[in-house]
């Protein structure tokens, strides 16, 4: 399926993908502006890897890719069901995947991450009861996507990191 907004299209993600979601997952690893880059080496840790190695593999793996009028990838949303003892920081519940986005500087502001949000939810709604992510708390760009898009907070995560879920099917 392609979908297009604002010369923008949303297409799956496929295992082709591989090394731009790696790319969209060291994005979605934010960091404040006023704090120095996180090295690329993070990306090695085990408990950061689980989100993005071998995207798609997965049978419960959804994922799309945003990319401009050109086909250049410009943004992502995926998520994966990861169960302890490699849980992720947003571990809701067994059943529930924990989501990643990610729009490249470059397109930020532009409600990307509003329209890859609205596509994957369409989609995730048939298949899942909830969805969570872990956001800093300083995202405040993020956190309001998330709350628009029905996200409350659950807990705060390792390093005050904001838990939040939203729930799909109305007996979750």
């Amino acid at each position: 399926m392609l979908w297009m907004s604002a010369n923008v299209a949303i297409r799956p993600l496929t295992a082709s993908d591989q090394e731009f979601l790696w790319e969209a997952l060291y994005e979605a690893l934010w960091d404040p502006p006023d704090t120095p880059r996180r090295p690329r080496e993070v990306m090695e840790r085990p408990y950061i890897r689980i989100y993005a190695e071998n995207g798609g593999s997965q049978p419960d793996d959804l994922g799309f890719a945003a990319s401009d009028e050109r086909g250049k990838l410009i943004g992502a949303i995926w998520s994966r069901i990861h169960l302890p003892p490699n849980q992720g920081g947003a571990f809701f519940n067994a059943s529930t995947p924990q989501v990643g986005i990610a729009v490249f500087p470059a397109w930020q502001g532009r409600r990307i991450g509003s329209q890859l949000m609205a596509h994957y939810l369409a989609e995730a709604r048939e298949r899942y009861e909830s969805i969570s992510l872990s956001v800093h708390p300083a995202n405040r760009r993020a956190i309001r996507l998330y709350e628009r898009a029905g996200f409350v907070q659950f807990a705060l995560g390792a390093g005050g990191y904001l838990n939040m879920v939203v729930h799909l099917k109305s007996d979750s």
